[in-house]
């Protein structure tokens, strides 16, 4: 089989930027029908990876170049995903399943509610790669909430990493409460029938983008551990 390290190492080599390993037991609490094992059965080990985003991108006063960013991460962290599975299925009775962040597999019209496969943000978290924050989206104390995730699914039992064990959001700190110009976070979760409406929108020829980032580019903790500086719009 394989060691944490050897599989770390392998991430890192095909581009990942972070790798943590999260136990299947770990998964116990998450919804009937979300969880690893309803995706591959003789699943016991979770690898998540994350690969950074430009910085850059969330400084433009136009939404087309995080738009377009965004996405191009997106694509790029799911086809490491697959090289590493195609790297890990080398050792003899290995299997790895890749696990893309969309489409979803759920979807509510109603309420404009999305969910896909694996929810990638707690598969981080239960990974070690950071926590979550009163805006809902994974922080690391490296590269704060500037990343994107992908994660595989291995038949391999792998030591599994342990939690992160550092704090960011203060209790006092609302930034991302009183900046979201729907009102969609309240701490805990965010209402994605008031997000969407306002985080999304489309060129005149139709493409589709996104028109705010707020909560990513406010966030004191944005960009990582003790580098408390947040992305104003000039």
């Amino acid at each position: 089989m394989i060691d944490s390290n050897s599989l770390k190492e392998i991430a890192i080599e095909y581009g990942a930027d972070l790798c943590g390993i999260a136990s299947i037991e770990r998964f116990r609490e998450a919804p009937e029908g979300f969880r690893p094992i309803d995706i591959y059965p003789d699943t016991k080990s979770v690898v998540v990876i994350a690969k950074k985003m430009p910085e850059g991108s969330l400084l433009s006063e136009n939404p087309i170049p995080y738009t377009v960013t965004s996405e191009a991460v997106r694509r790029e962290i799911f086809l490491t995903v697959i090289n590493i599975c195609r790297k890990l299925e080398l050792h003899d009775g290995l299997i790895a399943v890749p696990v893309p962040s969309e489409p979803y597999d759920y979807w509510d019209k109603e309420n404009l509610r999305g969910q896909g496969i694996l929810s990638l943000r707690h598969a981080g978290y239960l990974a070690g790669l950071g926590v979550l924050g009163k805006n809902t989206l994974l922080t690391n104390n490296r590269y704060g909430n500037r990343i994107r995730l992908g994660a595989l699914l291995t038949n391999a039992d792998i030591e599994p990493d342990d939690l992160a064990n550092y704090q960011f959001c203060s209790e006092d700190c609302r930034l991302c409460i009183e900046n979201c110009p729907a009102g969609a976070i309240n701490g805990i979760s965010t209402n994605q029938k008031l997000c969407r409406p306002v985080s999304q929108g489309y060129t005149r020829k139709g493409d589709e983008l996104y028109i705010c980032n707020n909560c990513l580019r406010l966030c004191p903790n944005g960009r990582g551990l003790d580098k408390k500086l947040s992305l104003e719009k000039r």
